[in-house]
């Protein structure tokens, strides 16, 4: 897999090349202009839509570029053995958007807040914070902890979890404690694209490379420049696909304290958050998911 700058943000392409401009500013339309559509009105930062799991279980929506508008889409409703979702992603083989609860049950979660159980972990949950992703190569959750704990599950009907490698930054042996947030790259499902998987440590406000994912080994890139506070974060990388291919990723985060919790741009490439701009009063967002294919 090779990376190629974009504005300062990594993008994953078939060659490296170094290009200018914002976010995306590899994405052009057959005219060579550049896809506007993905430009928001702070800064640079791409209009996308989003998903997020509020603290007190509501789903909310907004756009990447205006946090600060988000409005509330419903409450989550239907957990059976859970009280609340950990967290969030979309899910690139079916399209849905997946939770996980407290308890280890698997859900499929409708756009009003409507969740469908479908499986349940076969592992128990160990820790405070969580977060959840997919591998889109693999086809299979990720879960992480701030125990260290690293899980795998197969979302499929009668798929079982995997408990992999207990999170390290070496050469130290014991568990990374900090970890609360995870997000994979390249959501296509292309076979011959590769993914990576990046991990934020909310203890020591850095981000790392988890590779391999499996065994739990922890390559800092750099400091997020912010407070993350312990209050754990919620992740999401968004992959622009053109032709059934990743072709650009940002990533974005959410951090802060749950009184007041703020969005984020993280770079890839140095670990740095730039702040994009703080949500409402009262919206306390935990975690979020970009959707896939805009």
């Amino acid at each position: 897999m090779k990376r190629a700058l974009i504005g300062g943000f990594v993008a994953v392409l078939g060659v490296a090349a170094a290009v200018g401009g914002g976010f995306f500013a590899a994405a052009h339309g057959p005219s060579g202009q550049p896809d506007l559509a993905l430009v928001g009105n702070n800064d640079d930062t791409p209009r996308l839509r989003a998903v997020g799991l509020t603290a007190d279980g509501e789903l909310v929506t907004f756009r990447t570029d205006r946090p600060g508008e988000a409005k509330k889409a419903g409450k989550i409703a239907g957990l059976t053995g859970d009280t609340r979702l950990i967290g969030i992603d979309y899910r690139v083989q079916d399209g849905k958007l997946y939770g996980v609860g407290e308890g280890g049950g698997v859900y499929t979660v409708a756009e009003d807040g409507r969740a469908t159980k479908v499986g349940k972990l076969s592992v128990a949950l160990s820790g405070t914070e969580f977060d959840i992703d997919f591998n889109p190569a693999a086809d299979r959750l990720r879960i992480v902890s701030d125990t260290g704990q690293n899980l795998r599950h197969n979302v499929n009907q009668g798929g079982t979890t995997n408990t992999d490698t207990t999170l390290t930054i070496p050469p130290a042996t014991t568990p990374a404690a900090g970890v609360t947030a995870a997000a994979y790259t390249n959501n296509d499902t292309d076979a011959a694209t590769a993914t990576a998987l990046y991990d934020i440590d909310t203890a020591m406000d850095q981000v790392s490379l988890q590779a391999p994912a499996n065994s739990g080994q922890l390559s800092p890139i750099g400091k997020l420049g912010v407070d993350a506070s312990p209050a754990g974060a919620g992740f999401d990388i968004y992959a622009k696909v053109r032709d059934g291919k990743a072709v650009d990723a940002v990533g974005f985060a959410v951090l802060g304290q749950n009184s007041g919790r703020t969005l984020y741009r993280i770079s890839l490439i140095t670990g740095k958050a730039e702040k994009v701009g703080e949500f409402g009063r009262g919206v306390a967002v935990t975690d979020l998911a970009v959707l896939l294919k805009q």
